[in-house]
């Protein structure tokens, strides 16, 4: 509690100590003298007396008050990551597999290449798209191509040698 000049409570006499709420006295070393610091031991010289009082600072309650600002129309960006054009894929499918399904999608991927630079990155995922599917498409035709041309030159092998025993 404060006084009418806005200071603090002097600290209690040194000979009285100090009793705490269940009148243990705390007194002896620890208690400050005619409201000034403890004696200081070490290094640092010994300090003077208590802080003089300084106006408006009683005890008082503070409180803070948090702004939260906000911005109307504000707009998102979306950045969309680079898709891939599966270009390497497509030439091995083209060369090994089944090329006009191949051909197809070496152009789609060169288009996805070429929309991803530009930053079109909705039409380059659709190219990516065309251009996966058909190299997905051109290697399952290849291999159903090259099992089928296995199977019948067996087949057509086996019968010419029974026919003319090779």
């Amino acid at each position: 509690m404060t006084d009418r000049s806005g200071n603090p409570p002097l600290y209690p006499e040194p000979s009285k100590g100090f009793s705490g709420q269940y009148g243990t006295d705390f007194g002896g070393a620890n208690t400050t003298q005619g409201n000034a610091y403890p004696p200081q031991t070490g290094a640092y010289p010994s300090q003077g007396g208590a802080y003089p009082a300084q106006s408006g600072y009683g005890f008082s309650q503070q409180t803070t008050t948090a702004v939260v600002m906000t911005q109307p129309n504000t707009r998102q960006v979306v950045a969309m990551p680079r898709p891939p054009d599966y270009m390497v894929a497509s030439i091995f499918a083209c060369l090994c597999c089944f090329w006009p399904t191949g051909l197809c999608a070496i152009y789609y991927a060169a288009q996805a290449s070429r929309l991803a630079a530009e930053g079109d990155m909705a039409a380059a995922t659709s190219m990516s798209n065309n251009a996966r599917n058909l190299m997905i498409s051109s290697i399952v035709i290849g291999v159903i191509w090259i099992a089928l041309v296995i199977v019948l030159q067996v087949v057509v092998y086996s019968n010419t040698y029974d026919r003319y025993g090779y």
